[in-house]
This record gives C-alpha cells, structure tokens and sequence, in this order.
C-alpha cells in the first residue's frame, strides 16, 4: 500500500501474551492474563516522517494507518527525515528454535510463587511476612519489514520471579528483596529467592548508620546493576546526539580501571533478551562497549549513525508497537573476574558490603552525579559485621567507574543488565 503510494515506509508489528500472579499470605491474590497486537508504522513523506500506530489489523485499519502516518509526515522535522532502516547488506542470523514461558501450565507457575512465599517465611522467626511475591512472563512474535526490502519475524519470552520480606524485632522493622529471571520458568528457583529475601530482610535488623566518610566497597551483584541501568541510558548513541551523556567527546578514552569491561551480547547463553536483529529489522551484534576500561562505541539505531556518522545501528527496541524505536542494550553485563563475593569482600580489609542501591534512577545522565541510598554491612578485617542501614553514597558515575578494583564471578540479571560483584576503592558514604 505504501509503495502504491509512492511512500518509503517501515512497520512493526507485535503479538503479545503476558501472565502475572500474585500471591500473599499463602494465597493467590490475582492473576492477570493479557494479550496485545498491533502494527506500528514509519512513512517517509515529502522529506519528512510521520508515525502512527493501530490494533486494527483490517484492510480499512491499516489504510488508516498508512494515511495517519503520512498525514503526520508532514509536521515532521527534515532534518530527522531518513531513520528508516535497511540496505547495509548484512543478513540477519537465524533465530533460535525454543520453548516459550507460555508452554508451560499456569499451576506449576503458581505454585512457584506460593512456594517462594514460604521459603521466605520460613528463613528466621523475626521475618513478620512478605511483602508480595509474584510472578511474570512475556511471550512475544515480532515481524519487521520495510520497503527498503526486508522483512524479518523472531518469536521470545522471558519470565521472572520476585518477592520482598519484612523482618521485625523490638519495634525495629527491615525489608529485603530479591529477583530472579530466565528464559522458561523451569529454569527459576523460587525457593532459593525466597531464602534469599528472608536472609536479607532478617540480615539488616539492628543496622545502623556508619560515621560519615570515605570507604572502600563491594557492591553485592544486584546492587550493582543499578549504577548499570544508568550506563545502559547514557550510552545511547541518541543521549549523545542530543548532548545529555556524561560520555558525550569520550569515545576512545579512558572512563573506567583496566579492570573494567561491559559487553552487549545478543546471543548470550541463556540471555533473556537475545534478539538475531532489533526493532528496526537490523541484524543484531555483539558489542564491546567497554574494553580495559576504554569507551570503544556506543549503542546505535539507524537514526544515531546517520546523525554520528560513525557506528553500526543494531540496537533499536521499542516497548510496543506504540512507540518508535530508540537504541537500548540487550543484554548488557560487566565482564566477571574469578573471585566469588566472599573473596572480594575478605580482600576489602575494611568498608562496606552494599547490599542494595535505592534511587539512581535520580542520577544526573549529563554529569554522571548521583546520590543514593544503600543497606548493607560493615566489613572489618575481612568479615562483614554488623548490618548498616540509613546511608547514602555519592559521586559521579564516571569516577565510581575509575576506581573499580576487581569484579567478581557469578552476574546476576534485573531486566537487561547484569553485573557480578563488584570491589571499589573508595566512595563517599554519608551516615551519621
């Protein structure tokens, strides 16, 4: 219809499943079933591009679409005109053949969480009760396909599980919270998350506050994939273009220890979010964002190359239909060392054990500042002591990069960033 028009377009079209559950005190509290389809679409008009989505999948939904499109065209902006993919010549790899989460019964998905919420309750006396524990999965199709000659289809899913404790004594309450994802629920363990949400709930009781200073750290692997949530913004190609990067005029330079490596890989073992190309149609590719502690590039969709004019697109998503695409990783991690938690934190001598990072979403993407919360434990002589709560760290994400001493083994993923433990030689920790 679009070449009949004389139009250069791109659609995207998704069908999608999700199932959640909740469970609380040992009973199902809900469960939610949902299913989603629609094509999204890109026309390229009068030098201009126009966007436009729909669930209406008839001949008259889609001619309204294209017309939409084509009528938003014209509001566009010229010099965001070509953005549309294809014709670098490259073929996508074949996708993988595999199970989805929804080939497995809702029954076996609920008592996973009823038996998360037990192990938790189970774990100490003091833990009072939970605080939710659910889970969620996603099943997906995607095609993609443009009148630059492409047109390219993957299927997905992924499934996750997640439940918070609360532990109480002596009028004192703590909370603690674990998560856990993989590609199929039979390859989660619920039990052992909740184990570990009643561990780490019960763990912090008695925490207080440290004297205000300067101190050495291990980040537990969780924790550290906040600050990594904030890397996997500000290496977008397009926070560059539009000057909001605090690595904006660093490609080729040093911002972190030789120590540290970050890689997106889209054919991870394992991976969640692995993808044979993105949501543009463009062939996905392993990247080495960071290599000994030297920028080496930056996540690109077709937008941001032509803007840059350098890079390889490749790294387009989209969270629906519903919305264009922007480059985002897939499935981005720090690059493990050998030694496990326990070995880095007896290698720390004295700090701080931080178990969990509230709040950097509130980071500045332009500085790299940041100031953020944590719990945790205080490590003396090679042992962690005593929990330590009501605390912040700050800095700048850059310099937090810069004194990285060591990565651990074990990476643990939250959604599409994953880190192992992490050792670093000093930040500011503000207490009492």
């Amino acid at each position: 219809m679009a070449a009949g028009r004389g139009l250069e377009c791109e659609i995207y079209g998704e069908d999608a499943e999700s199932f959640q559950v909740e469970v609380f005190g040992g009973e199902v509290e809900s469960i939610d079933r949902a299913k989603e389809t629609g094509l999204g679409m890109r026309a390229a008009s009068g030098g201009r591009v126009g966007f436009a989505w729909t669930c209406d999948l008839s001949d008259e939904g889609l001619a309204a679409l294209l017309s939409e499109a084509e009528s938003n065209a014209a509001s566009g902006d010229r010099a965001d005109a070509d953005v549309l993919a294809g014709g670098d010549g490259r073929e996508a790899p074949a996708g993988e053949k595999k199970q989805y989460p929804r080939d497995t019964s809702a029954e076996i998905k609920i008592e996973g969480a009823l038996a998360m919420e037990e192990a938790t309750l189970a774990v100490d006396r003091r833990i009072k009760g939970s605080e939710g524990a659910s889970y969620s999965e996603v099943t997906y199709m995607i095609c993609v396909a443009g009148t630059r000659g492409f047109l390219r289809t993957r299927c997905g899913g992924y499934c996750s599980c997640s439940i918070g404790a609360a532990a109480a004594s002596d009028g004192e309450v703590r909370s603690g919270w674990s998560y856990a994802q993989a590609p199929l629920p039979g390859m989660l363990d619920f039990r052992k998350t909740g184990i570990e949400a009643g561990g780490r709930a019960a763990g912090l009781l008695g925490g207080k506050p440290m004297p205000t200073g300067r101190y050495a750290v291990v980040f537990d692997a969780l924790a550290f994939t906040e600050v990594l949530s904030l890397l996997g913004e500000v290496l977008s190609a397009e926070m560059v273009v539009r000057r909001s990067s605090v690595f904006r005029g660093r490609l080729g330079g040093q911002v972190a220890s030789d120590v540290f490596t970050l890689i997106d890989d889209p054919f991870l073992a394992g991976g969640c979010f692995n993808a044979p190309f993105d949501d543009e149609g463009v062939p996905s590719i392993r990247r080495e964002l960071v290599s000994g502690g030297v920028l080496e590039g930056f996540l690109h969709n077709s937008y941001s190359v032509r803007k840059t004019g350098r890079g390889t697109a490749g790294n387009a998503f989209r969270g629906s239909f519903k919305s264009i695409p922007v480059p985002r990783p897939t499935n981005l991690f720090v690059g493990p060392g050998t030694a496990d938690a326990d070995e880095l934190v007896e290698s720390l001598g004295n700090g701080i054990y931080i178990q969990d990072v509230m709040g950097m979403h509130t980071a500045d993407p332009i500085s790299g500042d940041f100031s953020v919360g944590i719990t945790g434990f205080e490590v003396r002589g090679g042992e962690k002591e005593r929990a330590v709560c009501e605390m912040t760290i700050s800095g700048n994400v850059v310099s937090l990069l810069e004194g990285m001493v060591a990565t651990g083994s074990g990476i643990r993923f939250a959604g599409q960033v994953g880190s192992p433990p992490v050792l670093v030689d000093g930040l500011s920790v503000s207490g009492r």
